[in-house]
């Protein structure tokens, strides 16, 4: 009887111990199996244009990107507006960044109150949405840094894409 009332409090003690690392607070969502496999093959795309320097991973924009993909409706949908930021220097040949949520029409050619219909990214549709799908294929050898963000919504994932183009060279 004394042994299994050690063994108890020793465990009950264990347990607490456990209890008390255990981490709190909202963790970041995982990044999605068809994320993972979409960011793999989009960073290939850049560093095959890029010979010698690949594509670095940064995440300047990234909380923006989340908290933008976490406003997509049920239904799919987003404002324009808060799907995507950019900034750009010399009518295209300067130093440029922008980020977007993945949708048809893209949202950088829509007016910022348009509603957009953001794109649910699927093994079937990732090559279609590519590094040309966001830049001119004569500048893709240009974007030097990247960032993609998923969200999982109903077993839907939607992307977010962060790329930064270096001046071009004269």
């Amino acid at each position: 009887m004394k042994k299994t009332r050690r063994f108890v409090a020793l465990l009950l003690a264990a347990v607490l111990a456990l209890a008390l690392f255990t981490a709190c607070g909202a963790a970041e969502q995982p990044q999605s199996a068809i994320g993972k496999v979409y960011e793999d093959w989009f960073v290939e795309q850049i560093n095959s244009k890029r010979p010698g320097k690949p594509v670095q991973k940064v995440d300047v924009k990234h909380s923006e990107m989340r908290t933008a993909l976490a406003k997509i409706s049920e239904d799919g949908k987003f404002t324009a507006g808060d799907g995507r930021d950019h900034e750009a220097n010399g009518c295209g040949f300067g130093e440029s960044w922008y980020w977007m949520i993945l949708s048809d029409p893209i949202a950088l050619n829509v007016s910022g109150e348009s509603t957009v219909e953001a794109v649910k990214l699927t093994l079937e549709n990732l090559t279609q949405y590519g590094p040309a799908y966001f830049v001119d294929k004569k500048q893709l050898s240009r974007i030097d840094e990247y960032d993609i963000v998923t969200h999982v919504m109903d077993d839907k994932t939607y992307v977010a894409v962060y790329l930064h183009l270096e001046e071009a060279k004269s």
